[in-house]
């Protein structure tokens, strides 16, 4: 039989329990099971269901009254989030990443969805330790969002004295990326715009494509009419043209089409002539000619030179050292800005998992919306995608 379902209870070992389980059970079995459980039809199955369940409603609401507590765990966390932080939220991006964290990693990990007063330490370290099986960091996300939601339970008397102490604690991931303001952004652009890697930053900027994924790209992979890029393969492994290995992705996640910004098309134009001289001065080297990020050897750059170049370009603009991770970042920023829904930036980013996504999205600081606006007021990396929806 598949696991069952969460059922509201008021404590494992509680007689009340016991008889709600009763009441749930055989409702799952009639419709696995359908003939097996003694019914004759399917109909007659779900009927027993829905009669089973309105009873059910019916006796937790005689409990809720009885224990005068008005919410389950998990309704608690609904009302939470949407009567309490909606009210004092200043923008719909903080919502969204909250309301991701309960419904993709907190909900489903709720093993027994106990009432609110029942709550203890030992009952949160089990969600929790859950929570950060099921993706990384993600008992750090569920702990802070959880340690602020049942603070508000414990000031409105719903939650008995706890001691807060007694739950694990998961501390913040290391390494946050880097951000920079809009005059920042401009001014890192301005000092860009002179190096021979402009287009590997714009392409981490404004596409959000990983070093692997832009050191793989060839020309044909860029649509000029349709102003569209298709990520086919990933450059894995590297040393400046020696060992290099390409990886195709076709069949994964990663293999993506993207609308890109059309002033990408000119940069990529420059970017062809300057490596056709390169291969005039380099006949014998024909292996890499149709990849677009050669070096001055003509063969494809390493990661470690791009990451060089933004070393350079930072210490002489005096701006805080960034990587190419971190552009992507940026662009991440200005999607969830626009408004993106999680299922659309993680499809953009070519994440195998929306947990990834989550956990990537929710080391990003809510700013200044103008970032996304530096380089042209017509800036959309994804024209055509569909903004809200799943949001």
């Amino acid at each position: 039989m598949k696991e069952q379902a969460k059922t509201p209870v008021f404590q494992e070992d509680n007689g009340t329990w016991a008889h709600l389980t009763k009441l749930v059970n055989p409702l799952i079995c009639t419709i696995e099971y359908g003939r097996r459980t003694g019914f004759s039809s399917r109909e007659e199955a779900e009927e027993s269901y829905q009669h089973s369940l309105v009873s059910y409603h019916d006796q937790l609401s005689k409990l809720k009254k009885d224990r005068d507590m008005p919410f389950t765990f998990s309704e608690y966390l609904d009302y939470w989030l949407n009567d309490v932080c909606a009210q004092g939220s200043n923008g719909s991006r903080t919502l969204v990443q909250k309301q991701w964290i309960i419904n993709l990693i907190i909900q489903p990990h709720l093993h027994k969805d106990i009432l609110l007063g029942c709550v203890t330490p030992d009952y949160l370290n089990r969600v929790l330790e859950s929570c950060q099986a099921y993706c990384c960091n993600g008992g750090y996300y569920a702990y802070k969002l959880l340690h602020n939601a049942l603070k508000h339970a414990r000031v409105n008397n719903w939650l008995p004295d706890m001691d807060f102490q007694q739950i694990r604690h998961y501390p913040e991931p290391p390494g946050n990326p880097v951000f920079y303001s809009p005059e920042q952004l401009r001014t890192f652009l301005t000092a860009a715009s002179n190096s021979n890697h402009y287009l590997e930053i714009q392409l981490a900027l404004f596409c959000g494509l990983t070093p692997g994924e832009i050191l793989g790209l060839k020309y044909s992979d860029f649509k000029h009419q349709e102003q569209t890029i298709t990520i086919q393969r990933i450059c894995t492994l590297n040393d400046s043209g020696k060992n290099c290995q390409l990886k195709k992705l076709e069949g994964t996640k990663q293999n993506r089409t993207l609308k890109i910004p059309s002033f990408l098309f000119p940069e990529l134009s420059t970017r062809r002539k300057e490596n056709r001289k390169l291969l005039a001065r380099y006949p014998s080297a024909t292996e890499y000619k149709s990849y677009l990020c050669l070096g001055p050897t003509a063969k494809i750059k390493s990661a470690v030179t791009l990451g060089a170049a933004l070393k350079t370009i930072t210490t002489e603009t005096g701006l805080s050292k960034l990587n190419m991770r971190d552009l992507r970042y940026m662009f991440a920023r200005f999607l969830l800005e626009q408004d993106f829904s999680l299922e659309t930036v993680s499809g953009i980013l070519g994440h195998t998992k929306q947990t990834t996504t989550l956990a990537f999205c929710n080391r990003i600081p809510c700013t200044d919306p103008e970032v996304g606006a530096v380089v042209a007021g017509s800036l959309d990396p994804v024209l055509g995608a569909e903004k809200k929806r799943g949001k």
